[in-house]
């Protein structure tokens, strides 16, 4: 009976894939290259992505039955938009088992989306780790440090391009240091830092979107709100 879902989850890959009786559609999501920003799962149109442990996944350092997304095969239609949008090129569409170039997703290809102006980044996290990143948007980072539980360091621990660094404490009793510095030449605002931290104190303001050409309204609009809707999804 058609259409036939699969959802598989493989040490380094998790995929959905929907069989209809001419064709498949299959989203792969790429673990190693996901450092889970939650990207995905606030642009998503159904919100068919959560995220994970993304703290723990970093911290045990293995793929192995952690995920830092899931995705529900019963919500997903396959659009592609969360492949376009992820800064990680962790995500990947195929239609009948061949993988989609960015440009041929229907929705980049029909002028729903249009085109990311992005910026090619080589980045490493503070254990050496190189990725390249598509940075095309702007903004800044606040840590509220009333907030921040200090000591906690998963704000650090998760950033990918080493922009984070836990300064040490003062000798002095009276002097006070901030909990957490970000240097924000060195960061990305890919929203991993927000995404990850358990009390709610690092918040990241996406100021801009960069793109260009035609779009659709109000698809396009909203997404962008969604974007910058950080910590959008409840915590568990």
């Amino acid at each position: 009976m058609f259409p036939k879902i699969n959802r598989t989850i493989k040490n380094n890959q998790e995929s959905v894939k929907i069989q209809f009786l001419t064709q498949s559609q299959e989203l792969i999501h790429d673990k190693t290259k996901c450092v889970g920003c939650g990207t995905c799962s606030r642009v998503c149109p159904k919100e068919a992505v959560n995220r994970g442990p993304v703290g723990a996944s970093i911290r045990i350092k293995t793929n192995d039955g952690l995920v830092t997304e899931v995705y529900d095969p019963n919500k997903c239609v396959f659009c592609g938009t969360c492949v376009v949008m992820c800064p990680f090129s962790a995500l990947s569409l195929k239609i009948n088992n061949e993988v989609l170039k960015l440009e041929d997703i229907p929705l980049v290809k029909q002028g729903v989306l249009p085109k990311l102006e992005f910026e090619a980044k080589k980045i490493k996290n503070k254990d050496g780790i190189e990725r390249v990143v598509k940075q095309y948007t702007s903004g800044n980072i606040k840590i509220v440090d009333d907030e921040c539980a200090g000591g906690c360091d998963t704000c650090y621990d998760v950033c990918p391009s080493s922009a984070i660094s836990i300064p040490p404490k003062s000798k002095k009793g009276w002097e006070k240091t901030s909990n957490v510095v970000v240097d924000e030449e060195k960061c990305i605002f890919c929203g991993t830092c927000d995404n990850a931290c358990p009390t709610g104190a690092v918040k990241l303001n996406i100021k801009e979107v960069k793109s260009s050409g035609k779009f659709n309204e109000p698809f396009w609009p909203d997404l962008v709100v969604r974007l910058k809707t950080m910590r959008g999804l409840k915590r568990e």
